[in-house]
């Protein structure tokens, strides 16, 4: 939370290296939230430009001191929220987890396709937290504010993508984290 403290202001001002440093920081998380929502890769990223644009026309209404992070996913979760929500009945794309996730280039290797076959074995909640947790070293409180589901429920979450990641290797072993 206080390493954004200092660019807020400076993105305030439309500070051009303070974007980049948040947006740097920030664009994992962003992206797995919205992913997980919409299931499109282009769509996604769309929803992410959208989600910046935002967060600099109401940087002014972020209340200094609480978490950046979380005001910063909560927009960019209501976005894909809203554009899901427009598109009603229409059928959103069936891409897979791992074409979502992972370029579309052809696995550069065992480990890629590794990866993308444990990715497919997670529902989108499961790959949401598993996602925030790994990638952007997200806590499960902060995880749960985000996505706006109980403590107990981003914890399950977690554990049922370790259970099913450790099944695929075989492995009996119990996450540590």
């Amino acid at each position: 939370m206080a390493k954004y403290e200092a660019y807020i202001e400076a993105l305030a001002q439309k500070d051009e290296q303070a974007f980049e440093y948040i947006y740097h920081e920030t664009k994992a998380s962003v992206y797995a939230i919205i992913v997980g929502i919409v299931k499109d890769r282009d769509i996604s990223q769309d929803i992410m430009q959208d989600t910046y644009i935002t967060m600099i026309e109401k940087i002014h209404q972020y209340k200094r001191g609480k978490n950046f992070l979380s005001w910063l996913l909560t927009i960019a979760r209501n976005k894909a929220i809203d554009y899901y929500r427009k598109k009603g009945k229409e059928t959103l794309i069936d891409a897979t987890a791992a074409e979502v996730i992972l370029p579309k280039t052809a696995p550069q290797g065992e480990r890629n396709v590794l990866v993308e076959e444990m990715l497919n074995l997670l529902t989108t909640k499961e790959r949401q937290v598993f996602l925030l947790y790994i990638m952007d070293n997200l806590s499960h409180k902060q995880i749960a504010k985000t996505m706006k589901i109980p403590l107990g429920t981003s914890i399950w979450h977690y554990r049922n993508a370790i259970k099913k990641i450790n099944k695929m290797k075989g492995s009996d072993e119990h996450e540590t984290k």
